[in-house]
């Protein structure tokens, strides 16, 4: 159908938001693999594309206003593809937070596996001087 009379057509308004989609999705799937070889470009891959949707001319505001102008069908497909991307990158924001509360934990028991984190053979408390405890806390 060419009887739309926005910006950008529906094909190339659907590889817009596709191309978006694709970069959430491909970031998600690092995380939810745990595979830190892949994560650092597919993030940078999704900050462009989500900065993309900045870029936009008009903005989001103008981009959903685009997306309105569209028969019932395809506005209907571009919509699903925007709310299953934006469900994406909620994901991906829960899984950066266990992901970085995991890194918390485990760099909290690698300090609790430390010599110095425990009471010495001789009974002593670490950082003490003389049984005064060290003002360096």
């Amino acid at each position: 159908m060419t009887d739309f009379t926005g910006t950008m057509p529906f094909d190339a308004l659907h590889a817009f938001l596709e191309k978006i989609d694709t970069a959430v999705r491909d970031l998600r799937s690092a995380l939810e693999a745990n595979d830190m070889d892949r994560l650092p470009a597919a993030l940078e891959l999704t900050n462009a594309a989500l900065e993309s949707i900045n870029g936009y001319p008009g903005g989001a505001e103008k981009l959903r206003g685009d997306i309105n102008q569209f028969p019932e069908d395809q506005k209907e497909q571009l919509l699903n593809l925007l709310n299953e991307t934006s469900t994406n990158h909620q994901i991906n924001g829960d899984l950066i937070r266990l992901a970085m509360q995991r890194s918390a934990a485990m760099q909290s028991f690698i300090a609790q596996q430390a010599p110095g984190a425990t009471y010495g053979s001789d009974g002593g408390v670490p950082g003490s001087v003389g049984g005064v405890l060290s003002r360096k806390v």
